[in-house]
């Protein structure tokens, strides 16, 4: 059987209208297909606040709870107005259930660590979204079969960044998807979460919906997977950061890989390898124009050199001496690396001198200071926040000084086909 996945963020579901356009979308697909689909707009931001504020206790976090709720009943409102009251009120009542979970929950005293309890409840964004786009998709007869992705995709408990147990997430597809999968079967599930044997919920990372969709292809043999997403496809370029920034028409898995672990946000880093062990192609389309031919990202017969840029904003630059002035050895790296992984850290970039060992990783507010102070027990410790990582993959060397003139660089790597800078925010 033919199986095609799709997969629709945040972006392409924002509003009643979106919604509107991705049924449509979906209406004009072919069929057997597994859809999976992210939090709507900017749920996962707002959520995420929302974590912050009841774990801190900085806000009221009621407020910003009732926030996001509305938000949701002004899209069911205006998505189902075109039937009945009735309906209305149904689909606002499946979405109720999960915002009580949530209040619920805030409600007694916390137990949780910081990571288990956001990904308790940042993941009701993708549950609440699916619950509305598996009925509004029933109610203009797109038929398809809603399904809890926790009960397929088990992970380990790492906390906001799970890691998924590949046998027997793929024996839970068998048992539970492949039953209800015809020549005419929509399936329709949610990106980003999972769950543990214990029936917890976790989250997969950031864009982990991609990686959702990625793993749903594998487990099922897929034609192709596609991403819609609001651009043209894969650009060479973040447009925010960088100008003419150009549409890649085709990349290599190889590329694709090496551009998201650069920090190319266009998919999630974890998306192609499942891919690329089955050589399934991913296509990345825009959802505001579905007829455009979009990326193909593939094994293609001849491989073409590209020049892509990458900017990984908000890091910090942390920099290590051993506390007696002694070479910073094998045994000091391991040491820092052993803590780097104890709080679930990943390193972007590294670089060692005789005295020093430097390395560049993302700034969260949740565990830097307790990260330095541990940092400190062992060496003498520097760092630098509000710092970026600019990666130039095949760069061209002539051109390298006009990109950052003006710019002030704290830490420069070069190879034979990539150039790294470590430059201060502007």
């Amino acid at each position: 059987m033919n199986i095609f996945v799709h997969k629709f963020g945040g972006a392409s579901l924002k509003d009643a209208l979106s919604v509107r356009n991705v049924a449509h979308i979906i209406q004009e697909q072919q069929k057997p297909m597994i859809v999976v689909v992210s939090a709507m707009g900017k749920t996962t931001n707002a959520l995420e606040n929302f974590v912050k504020s009841t774990f801190y206790k900085k806000a009221n976090p009621v407020e910003e709870l009732q926030s996001v709720k509305l938000y949701h009943d002004n899209i069911i409102e205006q998505l189902f107005e075109e039937f009945t009251k009735d309906k209305v009120l149904q689909v606002q009542s499946l979405t109720n259930a999960f915002w009580n979970n949530v209040e619920k929950s805030i409600s007694q005293p916390l137990t949780y660590s910081f990571g288990q309890l956001y990904d308790q409840i940042v993941s009701v964004g993708e549950l609440v979204s699916s619950i509305i786009v598996s009925e509004y998709l029933n109610c203009k007869g797109i038929y398809n079969t809603w399904m809890d992705i926790r009960k397929i995709l088990i992970s380990d408990t790492h906390w906001r960044s799970a890691n998924v147990q590949m046998d027997i997430s793929e024996k839970n597809y068998q048992e539970l998807i492949v039953p209800f999968l015809s020549e005419s079967s929509l399936i329709l599930t949610q990106g980003f979460i999972a769950g543990t044997s214990h029936g917890y919920t976790t989250t997969l990372g950031r864009e982990g919906s991609d990686y959702t969709a990625s793993l749903m292809a594998y487990f099922s043999n897929a034609q192709f997977v596609t991403i819609w997403k609001d651009v043209d496809g894969v650009l060479n370029a973040d447009p925010r950061y960088f100008k003419n920034a150009q549409k890649i028409d085709e990349l290599s898995y190889y590329d694709a890989i090496e551009m998201t672990y650069y920090g190319a946000t266009v998919i999630h880093p974890k998306t192609i390898k499942p891919l690329q062990n089955k050589n399934i192609p991913l296509f990345v389309k825009c959802f505001l124009h579905p007829e455009k031919n979009g990326t193909i990202i593939h094994q293609p017969a001849e491989y073409k050199k590209i020049t892509t840029y990458s900017y990984l904003p908000n890091q910090v630059l942390i920099s290590l001496q051993s506390q007696d002035f002694s070479f910073f050895s094998e045994t000091h790296i391991q040491k820092v690396f052993q803590i780097i992984n104890d709080f679930g850290i990943k390193i972007n970039l590294m670089q060692n001198t005789a005295l020093n060992f430097s390395i560049c990783i993302h700034y969260d507010e949740i565990y830097f200071n307790s990260l330095i102070s541990q940092l400190q027990k062992n060496f003498k410790v520097l760092f630098n926040t509000n710092v970026a990582i600019l990666t130039i993959r095949n760069y061209v060397p002539n051109q390298l000084s006009s990109i950052i003139q003006g710019r002030d660089v704290l830490l420069e790597q070069r190879t034979r086909n990539h150039v790294q800078f470590v430059l201060k925010e502007i």
